[in-house]
């Protein structure tokens, strides 16, 4: 694979391509509960129904998130199902957010049909681990979300004028 067709990423902070980490500042709404990040909207649902899912939510900095996530992991509320459907959880949120944040959404629209790597030594699940061996699971769901974008934005262009959806 040639390095043209790979969009590597890591840093929130990192510009244009931040926006694809789960840490940054894009807020997303998913069954009319307001999440400031995908980061937030995962750590609520892996202790969702936990006394800390609500201050997880509404927590303001990434220092707090973190000591809500030990607490809640040292009271052992993490949903028993968690490893299951964590993968399908980064997907719904990253799918809110693209298609709830359209600068953000633009930006993974103009990588086409580029490999997107989550390029980290420290993540060799949601990461590549730095030399390609790991997962690259984060950039498999925003692939999956580029590809999802896409086909709704094809199936919207088919609807006929003036057509409600139901």
């Amino acid at each position: 694979m040639s390095k043209q067709s790979v969009v590597k990423f890591h840093d929130v902070h990192e510009v244009p391509l931040g926006c694809f980490s789960v840490l940054s500042p894009h807020a997303i709404v998913v069954r009319h509960q307001q999440y400031p990040s995908v980061h937030h909207f995962f750590l609520c649902q892996r202790f969702a129904g936990s006394c800390v899912e609500d201050e997880i939510r509404s927590a303001t900095s990434l220092w707090e998130v973190d000591k809500l996530v030990k607490r809640a992991e040292s009271m052992g509320v993490q949903r028993e199902d968690w490893d299951r459907i964590k993968t399908d959880v980064m997907l719904l949120g990253n799918y809110y957010k693209f298609k709830q944040n359209s600068d953000a959404q633009t930006i993974l629209l103009q990588t086409g049909s580029k490999t997107i790597v989550d390029h980290t030594s420290t993540d060799a699940f949601w990461g590549d681990g730095g030399d390609g061996s790991g997962k690259n699971l984060m950039g498999i769901v925003l692939m999956a979300v580029r590809k999802r974008l896409l086909l709704d934005e094809k199936n919207r262009k088919k609807q006929p004028t003036g057509s409600s959806r139901k």
